[in-house]
C-alpha cells in the first residue's frame, strides 16, 4: 500500500502496479512494472485488519515493553533504544547480543532446545554490501564497521499481536538460558 500527498508518486504508483503500463485502458509499457495489483478478497481483508491497526500495534508494544523490562537485566544483551519522539510499531523486536557470542548457534540452540523460532534479521548485510551497492558503488566490507558489526550480530525475538505475556516470558526465560 502507498498513500502520499504527492501526485507525481502517486501517478508512477499506478503504472509500476500495472506491469509499467502507461494507463489501464492501453498496453503501452512505460516503465518496468509488475503486477502488484491487489485482488478483491486481497483488498478486503486488508482493510478489516487496517481498521484494527492501531490495536494490533498497542499489542505489540505491550509485548516490547515487556521484553523491555526484562531484558534490561540481561547483562550479555543490548537493546535499540527508541528516541522519546519516536514511535516504534515493533514490526521486528531486535536485540544485539555483546561480541562473541554466535549468533547462528544461539538461534540454532534455542530452535533445538526451547522451540523458540526467531524470525530473520533486519539485515544480514548491510546496505553498503547489498550487491546493487556494493557492485554499482565499490564498497567493500570494513568501511562501516559498526554497522557490518550490528548487522552480524543482532537477533530479532518473536512479536505478534496476539502474543501473550507468557510466551514473551518463555522467550526471556529461554534466551537467558541459551546465554549463560
Amino acid at each position: 500500500m502507498i498513500t502520499t500527498d504527492d501526485e507525481n508518486i502517486y501517478q508512477r504508483a499506478l503504472v509500476f502496479r500495472d506491469q509499467g503500463k502507461a494507463g489501464f485502458l492501453g498496453n503501452i509499457h512505460t516503465e518496468m512494472g509488475y503486477n502488484w495489483r491487489m485482488s478483491e478478497i486481497h483488498a478486503a481483508i486488508g482493510l478489516s485488519q487496517f481498521a484494527r491497526l492501531e490495536e494490533f500495534i498497542a499489542d505489540r508494544r505491550k509485548v516490547a515493553q515487556f521484553y523491555d523490562k526484562e531484558l534490561t537485566k540481561v547483562d550479555s544483551v543490548s537493546l535499540v533504544k527508541i528516541p522519546p519522539e519516536a514511535k516504534s510499531n515493533y514490526y521486528k523486536y531486535v536485540a544485539i547480543p555483546k561480541d562473541g557470542i554466535d549468533r547462528a548457534a544461539l538461534k540454532k540452540k534455542l530452535k533445538e532446545k526451547y522451540g523458540v523460532s526467531l524470525s530473520g534479521e533486519v539485515y544480514e548485510l548491510p546496505c553498503h554490501l547489498q550487491p546493487i551497492f556494493k557492485d554499482s558503488y565499490g564498497f567493500k566490507g570494513g568501511e562501516f564497521p559498526i554497522a557490518e558489526g550490528l548487522c552480524q550480530r543482532h537477533i530479532c525475538l518473536p512479536i505478534f499481536a496476539r502474543m501473550t505475556e507468557e510466551e514473551a516470558r518463555y522467550v526471556v526465560t529461554s534466551l537467558k538460558e541459551v546465554l549463560v
